[in-house]
């Protein structure tokens, strides 16, 4: 019989794994406190780290304001692979008698103090942060973003780990003369909050591999971005797929900024939501009706293997204009008649000019309003309602 070691990757494969890499507990003990697999099953002496790529048609009409749907979907079907290659996995492991466990994708952040739910967590520490394990066992190295980067699809992956009581023989980390990031910092010019340093640095020791990446502003700044909070950037020529607002510069002061976070975290319809990527990340992505709402990322999609092509998507992003959102819950790109207006969500909301009068009250629905777009339009519905009556 085949090893096992070699057993688990074919397997993976055939589940749908592009890349696949084998870790240790021992291997990752000069890691961060998130490299160390006990935190989730104490019995744990090896990783096996596996990636899918996403679909890079996708990512370019993405990126460019062509479509929006297509890369969030494709986010949607890509974790829920991972999680089918996990569940695999472990059901392997435990069949011969080992402890297993499938890492949730994401969101699987460790307890905080004084949090009393993700709304007022500020440090968002992972119990088992995939890219350590995905650099331990060779898939890839962490870029100057501190996104993984990896030779063949460069940052356009999603990750997945399962942990195991099984002792197996680890792969080698990627050496420092294949490293894939070439230091470009196409990444530091795409973030519209700016949350990563293009030249201040910072370290990180995992396998015996210290890897130089960007200094970044606290972890707060890449939600309020990501999640959509603030998608301009600070030219106001561009920005993410987010047609929201804050209307004044995010706070320079980690307080200040924690602070604004978790007050817009609390007025969020999202996170009150029975079914979010919060409160069950993989029942959300399993649910048929639930929409992965990707708005930016921009520092991942940016990051293809090839330089010319990175080159090139920056340019794409920084030319694509700005988002609005329509009444049917769909975001467009904003033409020059949009307009910025106010909602109770502690956020200015960009919409297209006109699009919310009573001649235009009984459009279709979008099918997949995400629940703070679908609150913002009702509350434009009943101001424009209240103003013509």
């Amino acid at each position: 019989m085949a090893k096992l070691e070699t057993r688990l990757k074919s397997l993976a494969a055939r589940l749908g794994a592009d890349l696949v890499g084998i870790t240790t507990r021992d291997t990752m003990a000069d890691g961060p406190p998130s490299a160390d697999p006990r935190y989730l099953l104490p019995s744990a002496r090896s990783v096996i780290a596996f990636a899918r790529a996403l679909d890079r048609d996708a990512v370019a009409d993405f990126i460019r304001k062509k479509r929006w749907q297509p890369h969030c979907d494709n986010r949607k079907t890509v974790v829920r692979d991972l999680y089918t290659i996990g569940d695999g996995l472990a059901e392997q492991l435990r069949s011969e008698g080992h402890d297993a466990v499938n890492v949730d994708i994401n969101n699987n952040y460790r307890p905080e103090e004084r949090a009393a739910d993700v709304t007022e967590m500020t440090a968002f520490h992972p119990e088992f942060a995939h890219r350590y394990a995905a650099l331990a066992g060779g898939i890839g190295r962490l870029g100057w973003s501190g996104n993984l980067l990896t030779r063949e699809f460069g940052a356009l992956v999603e990750l997945g780990s399962v942990l195991t009581s099984a002792e197996l023989m680890p792969d080698s980390p990627i050496p420092d003369e294949a490293h894939p990031c070439d230091r470009c910092k196409m990444c530091t010019l795409v973030c519209p909050v700016e949350m990563i340093h293009p030249r201040d640095e910072t370290r990180v020791t995992v396998a015996g591999i210290t890897e130089t990446i960007a200094r970044k502003q606290p972890n707060t700044c890449c939600w309020i971005g990501c999640s959509g909070y603030e998608g301009l950037d600070r030219s106001g020529a561009w920005s993410n797929w987010s047609p929201y607002r804050l209307g004044r510069p995010l706070p320079k002061e980690k307080h200040e900024l924690d602070a604004l976070c978790i007050r817009l975290q609390k007025a969020d319809p999202q996170m009150q939501a029975d079914i979010s990527g919060f409160a069950d990340y993989r029942q959300a992505v399993f649910d048929p009706g639930w929409f992965y709402y990707t708005v930016c990322g921009f520092c991942r999609c940016v990051c293809m293997p090839r330089r010319e092509d990175r080159l090139a998507n920056r340019k794409a992003i920084v030319n694509s204009g700005t988002v609005a959102l329509r009444r049917d819950g769909a975001h467009t790109v904003a033409d020059a008649t949009a307009m910025e207006v106010p909602t109770p969500f502690n956020l200015n909301v960009v919409v297209p000019r006109n699009e919310f009068s009573r001649e235009k009250s009984g459009i279709r629905p979008w099918p997949d309003q995400f629940p703070l777009d679908r609150e913002v339009i009702a509350y434009l519905d009943r101001q424009a309602h209240a103003s013509e009556g």
